[in-house]
């Protein structure tokens, strides 16, 4: 089952910390937003990065772990929620129909 994408009202200086893994972008419908990344590492170094984000803009999340998303006036959010991928083997059959399809087109052989 879809979930929905979830909306969120932020007061200024209030914090919502989501995990990565529930949402696959961010909107900002309203406000101005600081996104803190969830930290990494790089080398021995743990590194997180913050990003600004203004009403009208969005932001893929790519990584796993929490993101922190800080409203630096009042904001209001959608989380837009990661699709499901299909199980290979319920895929496959698709695939393989348009696969038969290519070859045919390629071969010039009709169904």
């Amino acid at each position: 089952m879809e979930r929905a994408a979830e909306r969120y009202c932020l007061q200024r200086g209030q914090t919502l910390h989501l995990h990565a893994g529930q949402a696959a972008a961010i909107v900002i419908a309203g406000g101005r937003l600081s996104l803190t990344q969830a930290p990494q590492w790089l080398g021995e170094q743990l590194l997180s990065s913050s990003i600004a984000l203004t009403e009208g803009q969005a932001h893929a999340i790519d990584d796993g772990g929490w993101i922190s998303l800080t409203a630096l006036a009042p904001a209001e959010i959608i989380a837009l929620p990661r699709r499901r991928r299909m199980p290979a083997w319920l895929a496959l059959p698709r695939h393989m129909a348009a696969a038969l399809g290519l070859w045919r087109r390629l071969s010039g052989r009709r169904a």
